[in-house]
């Protein structure tokens, strides 16, 4: 156990390393922990025929692998595909603007491209004009979804595509667009262990989506007349314009890109037909494969001996793609084969040479030497037969963008470098005599340098992030005048380890090839080592300073543990009675050197000193360390004794720690239509309270929720429950932060009447005063019109006010706003029952109907007339008008020692719990008719959806404290209610039912025979929900759900009705509160739209919508 503990002390931290672990490090061939910088493709790439080199140099790495060349879809794409198609490049993508993980920044995304489908056409064309499309695969990728989108781009003359977004969904990605922070929740972009066991993904999902798709291509095919892919490609006729084309887009002439390739250039090829050749018949490496046939099959060492000229390019470039399938990345050991040249060397001389294979050159080289280096050694210098006088450091002998992503290896070069060298060396060693092109060691990552002459390179180890160069200058002022040392810091050589290493380096460039200037620096090496300058960038130094210190501790810990083995663990164990009186003689000094006791102040607790002292929170990571906070309730034994809140806000602290595990996901689902239904931007004012910034919160809050003081107590929280965290884990507490922020304003006094400074002279009337009847009266106040609201009750507020009990939502809370909505201009006139509209569309410009769907569903069985069988609401009702009016015993003594029971779920029937268990019910039991819901969401059940599991409500916790079980009664319907001879129910007989799905789909109820059972009861309470608003005194028409109808589902205005609007439960029916305010809102904005011709009112997720009125205008004088 000892052993294992101890090992477990010394084991190395990785987390220093950060987001660039070893294994991304070695797969990049990079520095663990050294921020990962891309070059842009431009350092080798400047011209078609810098591109027609790689391909070919591509070609010869691997010459079974098919080239592929992307391009972004932009105006005059077409051109550069021709370009490409005649470099030889076997496919050719056009990637539109849609596509990436979105983890871009916004200036990438913003000048991505245009949609796909133009590039392509453009491209297709302009082949087929060139007679270039037979040689090339044409490919398109750029939010490719669905069979339609493959169907177009075959018929625009794509004949291959590429799917990622789809597939990378069906395995589990949720576009959190996190992919560069390493924190993919799903565990599909990342490499952390812990994260990488939460993807459920399988291939047969993938599968079944590319089934699915091929299907419905297929049907499309058959509609177009094509039977196969061949067939159909470039044929752009078959499309056709939209027909419900808007004004932005009634304009745009497609028919360029619609006009079929074959008509412009008829006869040509039109899809790929014929392989590109890239003469890899004709080379130097074909000889070089021939004479090293020994060392490729039996690894035996093999010299040979060649000439070249400048046409032989990517020279050792196959041989190595061979030795690499024979021997593997390893390749062979040092000078198996040794290839000795003369002659002028073309381009990519040496490109990806392999571990074993040495190359002398006696000569010059053209561009790219060494590119992608790979292990293998390249030895340049001049020819023997140099004109005498000659000076190796003074001529040029190889070209630019020398070694260019280098990854191992190792290679002299005795002569000039020209522009790029070693951009991206990524682990070789070089020597080079001088380098007079610009842009040396740029993002260099890893590897070591030796420079034996002034460095002559503007802008050098610009973006360098790893790896040392080490440069012989004798001109310090001209040096670091050129030089970019914004990632850098330079130093003398000090170290003996590193003055050795490169001294060795030296000697081992003049053994090599001769270097004149090397012998001369050797003969005098303690002269010239003062001028030696390192080149260190600043982010490797601290990775090798904390790895130092690391291997430090762990060498501290190791000799601890070892010096520890030999201590006595009991240092008493084996002492003699000699010294036992030695080991317990105890003086009285020892027993007065007691604690001194703290004064009073000392022992109160300084809260702000505490909140300081409070760890820094991890945002970004926060959602694996932290776990979900919300209200703890009060005791359900005590809080049944009162009417008062179940529970209080969450702290700041709290909050704060909540919002650390808020990700910030790329599509935040808790705002989308299965999360938040008013469309709170909840990312924004969880990272405004995460920096504390609450009043800048509030008002993002305020942008879209008119009163979070409800949602944040009563609502169910969709939000929750399509957070992306509740895949993997508790979702982040939203309900409970919202609630907060505008506690907290109350409390600091934020919150005060802001009547509209100009009234429109418009007045408007609302019927009804519950959610959306009072949001709706908010923004049309804000909105500047004179509102009126019509509330039966004696108080408004509605539902608010009456139909929740005071336990969850205080009616002080709901009076406070209500006060404050009429110091902000809003007339509420209460105990006022409209029946009659007509005299109201005559005084006001506008009249909303908000009247909620207060219609209780009834249960008509046997006995449904007897006494003490009443509506849910009913109670609830009466049981706060009788608490706000102090007459609260009158409703206790009807329920008070009996028996009651409550026949339906809900919010409405736990409510009736929790009412019945503080009137001191002798039993509560609540029957439900449906199966008891699963713990976890069923498979028909996914995120993001509600998720349909079993919970615990305060009302069920309260039955459990008091009476000793849940109350609820799953899979049970009742049949007759049973009554007494005074006509008062005493019983309720009941059946049970189970659920079983048909082939179809279907849900059916089947009853249990045999499962007869009777339920004793003195008090039963319906709450099964509600079937519509009471409109039997107005004269409006119904629908077929007994709501209100409206012109369309996205309108709220009322057919046949001149100035009449509806919103809220009784145009949608039943549902939640924020429902309500939604409706209240849009139902306002359309209102505003109606009187003013335009609004200012915001739309879903406080977005103010843009006017067209301009655009449509114009629109009318085109034909």
């Amino acid at each position: 156990m000892a052993e294992t503990t101890a090992k477990k002390q010394v084991k190395f931290d990785a987390s220093i390393y950060g987001k660039v672990t070893p294994e991304i490090a070695k797969t990049r061939r990079s520095t663990p922990g050294v921020s990962l910088i891309s070059p842009p493709p431009h350092h080798d790439i400047y011209s078609i025929e810098d591109l027609k080199q790689l391909i070919y140099d591509l070609k010869c790495a691997n010459p079974r692998a098919g080239i592929s060349v992307k391009l972004v879809s932009e105006v005059g794409v077409g051109i550069v595909a021709a370009g490409v198609a005649k470099a030889k490049a076997e496919h050719i993508l056009i990637s539109g603007h849609g596509g990436g993980t979105g983890a871009a920044k916004w200036n990438s995304i913003k000048n991505a491209g245009l949609p796909w489908e133009l590039g392509l056409a453009e491209s297709h064309q302009t082949l087929v004009l060139n007679d270039l499309r037979g040689n090339v695969v044409l490919q398109t990728d750029g939010q490719v979804r669905t069979a339609f989108d493959v169907a177009v781009g075959v018929l625009l003359g794509a004949e291959s595509f590429t799917l990622a977004t789809v597939p990378l969904i069906t395995m589990g990605c949720i576009m959190m667009r996190k992919c560069h922070l390493n924190t993919c929740p799903v565990g599909i972009a990342t490499q952390d262990e812990e994260l990488r066991k939460k993807f459920q993904g399988a291939p047969e999902h993938v599968i079944n989506f590319f089934y699915y798709l091929i299907n419905d291509l297929r049907n499309i095919m058959a509609k177009l007349g094509f039977r196969t892919i061949d067939e159909m490609i470039g044929h752009s006729e078959k499309l056709k314009l939209r027909e419900d084309r808007s004004t932005k887009n009634c304009n745009i002439d497609l028919s360029p890109i619609l006009t079929p390739a074959h008509t412009i250039r008829p006869g040509v090829a039109t899809r790929f037909q014929k392989k590109q050749d890239h003469k890899l018949h004709i080379r130097l490496d074909n000889k070089l494969i021939d004479e090293a046939e020994i060392t490729l099959e039996k690894g035996l060492p093999v010299t040979i001996d060649a000439n070249i000229v400048n046409t032989d390019r990517a020279v050792g470039t196959t041989l190595s793609y061979r030795i690499s399938k024979k021997f593997g990345e390893k390749g062979l050991p040092q000078d198996t084969i040794v290839v000795n040249l003369k002659g002028n060397a073309g381009q990519s001389f040496g490109a990806f040479l392999t571990s074993g294979v040495t190359f002398h050159l006696e000569g010059d080289a053209n561009d790219y030497v060494g590119k992608g280096l790979s292990g293998g050694r390249l030895i340049i210098k001049p020819p023997k037969d140099s004109s005498e006088g000659f000076k190796s450091n003074e001529n040029c002998i190889i070209g630019n963008v020398a070694f260019y992503g280098a990854t191992g290896g190792t290679a002299f070069i005795s002569g000039v470098a020209g522009d790029r060298f070693a951009v991206r060396n990524s682990g070789a060693t070089l020597v080079v005599e001088k380098i007079k092109g610009n842009n040396a060691f740029e993002y260099m990552t890893r590897g070591r340098a030796v420079v034996l002459s002034q460095l002559e390179s503007d802008n050098a180890f610009a973006g360098c992030s790893g790896g040392i160069i080490y440069v012989l200058v004798s001109d310090y002022q001209e040096f670091i005048s050129r030089i970019n040392a914004e990632s850098v810091e330079l130093s003398q050589l000090s170290d003996p380890v590193e003055i050795a290493f490169v001294k060795n380096l030296i000697e081992e460039h003049h053994q090599l090839t001769g270097s004149e200037l090397a012998n001369r620096i050797l003969k005098n090496f303690n002269y010239y080592l003062g001028g030696f300058v390192k080149v260190l960038p600043v982010e490797y130094k601290r990775i090798l300073k904390l790895e130092e210190e690391q291997q430090q501790q762990l060498k501290r810990v190791e000799s601890e543990r070892y010096l520890q083995s030999f201590h006595r663990t009991d240092p008493e164990a084996d002492v003699t009675n000699g010294d036992l009186k030695k080991v317990h003689h105890t003086s009285i000094r020892q027993t007065k050197h007691e604690p001194k006791i703290l004064d009073l102040e000392d022992t109160i607790a300084d809260k702000q000193f505490e909140q300081k002292k409070v760890e820094k929170l991890d945002k970004v990571r926060g959602f694996m360390k932290y776990k979900q906070q919300h209200e703890i309730y009060r005791s359900p034994k005590t809080r049944t004794r009162d009417w008062k809140e179940l529970s209080k806000s969450i702290s700041k602290s709290e909050a704060k720690l909540q919002t650390a595990r808020c990700m910030d996901c790329g599509v935040p689902f808790c705002q989308s239509d299965t999360g938040c239904p008013i469309s709170n931007v909840i990312p924004k004012f969880n990272e405004l309270v995460f920096q504390d910034q609450w009043q800048t919160a509030l008002e993002k809050l305020s942008e879209t929720n008119n009163f979070p003081e409800f949602t944040g107590r009563v609502c169910p929280a969709p939000c929750q429950g399509s957070c992306t965290l509740g895949i993997i884990d508790d979702p982040v507490g939203i309900k409970s932060i919202e609630r907060l922020i505008i506690d907290n304003a109350f409390e600091q006094g934020w919150i005060k009447p802001n009547p509209p400074k100009y009234r429109t002279g418009k007045s408007i009337a609302i019927i009804g005063s519950g959610p959306a009847g009072l949001a709706c009266a908010d923004q049309l106040n804000k909105a500047g019109h004179s509102v009126t609201v019509y509330e039966r009750s004696d108080r408004p507020g509605g539902l608010l006010m009456y139909g929740i009990p005071n336990m969850k939502l205080d009616k002080s809370i709901v009076q406070r706003r209500v006060d404050l909505l009429s110091d902000e201009g809003i007339n509420f006139i209460t105990n006022t029952q409209v029946d009659d509209l007509t005299e109201l569309q005559q005084q006001n410009d506008a009249v909303i109907l908000a009247i909620g769907s207060t219609i209780p569903r009834d249960l008509k069985i046997p006995g449904r007339d007897l006494k003490n069988i009443d509506f849910a609401m009913t109670l609830l009702t009466n049981n706060t008008q009788a608490l706000l009016d102090d007459y609260l015993p009158e409703i206790r003594s009807k329920i008070q020692g009996k028996k009651v029971i409550v026949i339906g779920g809900g919010d409405t029937g736990n409510d009736c719990i929790g009412t019945a268990t503080r009137h001191g019910a002798s039993s509560v039991i609540n029957f439900e008719l449906l199966p008891q819901p699963p713990m976890e969401r069923a498979k028909d059940n996914p995120w993001p959806q509600w998720p349909r599991i079993f919970r615990i409500d305060y009302g069920h916790s309260e039955v459990q404290e008091h009476y000793g079980r849940d109350p609820r009664e799953y899979c049970i319907l009742s049949k007759e209610f049973i009554g007494d001879d005074e006509g008062n129910v005493k019983a309720i007989r009941t059946i049970r039912v189970e659920w079983n799905k048909t082939e179809s789909g279907v849900w059916q109820m089947m009853e249990i025979s045999g499962s007869e059972e009777i339920f004793e009861a003195d008090l039963v309470l319906l709450s099964m929900g509600f079937v519509g608003p009471e409109l039997s005194e107005l004269k409006v028409e119904k629908t077929s759900r007994g709501c209100i109808p409206t012109i369309s589902n996205s309108s709220y205005k009322v057919p046949k009705e001149n100035n009449l609007f509806t919103a809220g439960d009784c145009r949608r029916g039943q549902s939640l509160i924020v429902w309500g305010i939604q409706e209240g809102r849009q139902c306002a904005r359309e209102v505003d739209l109606f009187l003013e011709g335009n609004s200012k009112l915001a739309g879903n997720g406080g977005i103010e919508k843009r006017d067209f009125n301009l655009l449509e205008e114009l629109a009318t004088h085109i034909e």
